[in-house]
């Protein structure tokens, strides 16, 4: 995979996390960037295996932490080889998160959460 793809996969998790997460945007822009078959380990939890079951997911914890999911404000750590990548996601209170995600045609098929 070439450095191109690696930086248009980088630049797909911006758009998911500051558009489509920010916003809750979770079946237009959310559900755009992964893979219907995605796999996702979120924080060491039953693993999804679905868009919709990690959309679900997702919604669910959103509700639980006040209804209006934590905003991310930038990945001040971002890099790639091949078909992966790993971004750091700071949120507005400083707290962070580590994504480490497969892609496949610039889509994301398994997804590593850490938080």
């Amino acid at each position: 995979m070439s450095d191109d793809q690696v930086a248009a996969n980088l630049k797909g998790m911006d758009d998911l996390d500051f558009t489509g997460w920010n916003n809750a945007d979770w079946d237009g822009v959310f559900a755009h960037h992964h893979t219907d078959d995605v796999h996702v380990d979120w924080k060491g939890q039953e693993p999804t295996d679905g868009v919709q079951a990690h959309i679900d997911a997702m919604k669910a914890y959103v509700e639980s932490v006040g209804g209006t999911p934590p905003q991310i404000t930038s990945h001040p750590i971002a890099f790639g080889s091949g078909e992966w990548t790993c971004a750091v996601g700071e949120f507005e209170d400083g707290s962070r998160m580590v994504t480490v995600a497969k892609w496949k045609d610039g889509a994301i098929a398994e997804e590593y959460i850490w938080a």
